[in-house]
């Protein structure tokens, strides 16, 4: 199983143990075991993960270190604060992206301030479409440049 759909059915269905149990939380525990056999497969470049890079398989391994100090300690998204929350989603879409070798399918959340009020939002957008922004605002500015 693919690990998004993983992390999409962690979000999406949180256990029912508990009918308070908040459906957006996610539970620590399936990712410290998720992210144990992903340990396992790169350290012994077997199967999905031998023809991992070697700087992509060091990246991997420090990323997940500082999602599980991120975590420590804790049970659930529940425990921590919007950066937190936004810090751990991205982590894990980073290791995704790394491990199914889809760099540009990888989601990035960023909480921007809404234009006019205090309050922030959570905006998601792939690693693809975020490029392709940068590099049309690029031309944008360059195509400027030149009409001057």
């Amino acid at each position: 199983m693919k690990i998004r759909a993983c992390l999409l059915a962690l979000l999406l269905v949180a256990p029912v143990a508990s009918a308070s149990v908040d459906r957006g939380v996610l539970q620590f525990e399936a990712i410290r075991t998720q992210q144990a056999q992903i340990r396992t497969g790169v350290e012994s470049r077997s199967g999905r993960f031998k023809e991992l890079p070697a700087n992509t398989r060091s990246e991997l391994l420090a990323k997940q270190a500082q999602l599980l100090s991120l975590m420590e300690g804790k049970q659930s998204t529940d425990e921590l604060n919007e950066t937190q929350k936004t810090e751990v989603f991205n982590t894990l879409e980073w290791i995704e992206a790394a491990v199914n070798n889809a760099d540009d399918e990888r989601m990035v959340c960023e909480r921007r301030a809404i234009l006019g009020s205090t309050r922030k939002e959570r905006v998601c957008k792939t690693a693809g479409q975020l490029r392709v922004e940068r590099e049309a605002a690029r031309e944008r500015m360059d195509s400027r440049d030149m009409q001057r």
